[in-house]
């Protein structure tokens, strides 16, 4: 067909008119002369030669806006999938971490309060907190905060719906710590809200690599929770005593969530010690 097409516009083009003009006068006497059916097939012929080009076009317009929509509607379709995968990774974590939960749930004998890290202080250091559980979950001032890793430290403050957590580094929070070893007990604090010290007996024979725990005295914290490993050893301003440096177990920058530990304050020991 389309070479037909092709040569009759090369008559009309090439200027054949006189054979144009035979031709079309042949078809038409064939044509008059012809049975029915014989010129509805010329009929039809001729139509689909000068009609087909058009038709080609109009099928790959057609086939074009098909495919593109399917490519559209694949790619909302990936990302999609890619939002959903993400959704279920991130579901898959949390799982794991709370899983990691039941072990300090079973180890004392308080209930926990699973919380959300909502916001941080603003500074070159970070030093506190904010979750999004607060006295109307059971959180209270005092109370210890830890996460899977360790201990992450108090509630300092606690509102309706939130509360501020001030953290292990914060300059201002005295730790008494148990050396797991040589279960010699010493105290940890932060100096410029970033390393973290401990003071020790120079005869304990803390050595690097040793692991810290809460001791349990001072009231606020329970015996047992991680808080470290030391460093390094080295000499302070007194012969008897040596100073350590602890690495926290807990990256406070990476925190997501944390467990508040239900435990009020045992003020009777600090009152016995202050007699």
């Amino acid at each position: 067909m389309l070479r037909a097409f092709r040569f009759i516009v090369d008559l009309f083009t090439q200027r054949h008119g006189i054979v144009a003009f035979v031709f079309f006068l042949l078809v038409g006497l064939l044509m008059r002369q012809a049975p029915d059916i014989v010129k509805n097939s010329i009929v039809s012929t001729v139509l689909g030669t000068v009609f087909y080009p058009a038709q080609m076009v109009i099928s790959s317009v057609d086939a074009f806006r098909s495919v593109a929509a399917e490519n559209e509607h694949l790619k909302e379709e990936n990302a999609r999938l890619r939002q959903e995968t993400y959704y279920a990774s991130e579901g898959l974590q949390e799982l794991a971490r709370l899983h990691t939960l039941v072990r300090f749930d079973d180890k004392w004998d308080y209930p926990i309060v699973t919380a959300r890290v909502v916001g941080h202080n603003a500074g070159r250091f970070l030093t506190t907190l904010v979750i999004n559980r607060g006295t109307r979950h059971g959180v209270k001032e005092n109370m210890p905060v830890f996460s899977m890793n360790g201990l992450v430290g108090k509630i300092t403050k606690a509102s309706y719906a939130h509360s501020r957590v001030q953290l292990l580094v914060d300059p201002n929070l005295k730790l008494s710590v148990l050396e797991r070893r040589t279960r010699v007990v010493g105290f940890l604090e932060s100096v410029d809200g970033h390393l973290l010290t401990a003071m020790v007996p120079t005869h304990a024979g803390v050595k690097e690599g040793d692991t810290l725990i809460t001791s349990g005295l001072g009231g606020i914290f329970p015996k047992g929770i991680p808080v470290g490993t030391v460093k390094a050893v080295r000499e302070s301003d007194l012969d008897v005593m040596r100073l350590m440096d602890v690495a926290p177990f807990q990256e406070f920058s990476t925190l997501e969530e944390v467990f508040v530990m239900e435990k009020d304050p045992e003020w009777i020991i600090q009152e016995l010690l202050d007699e």
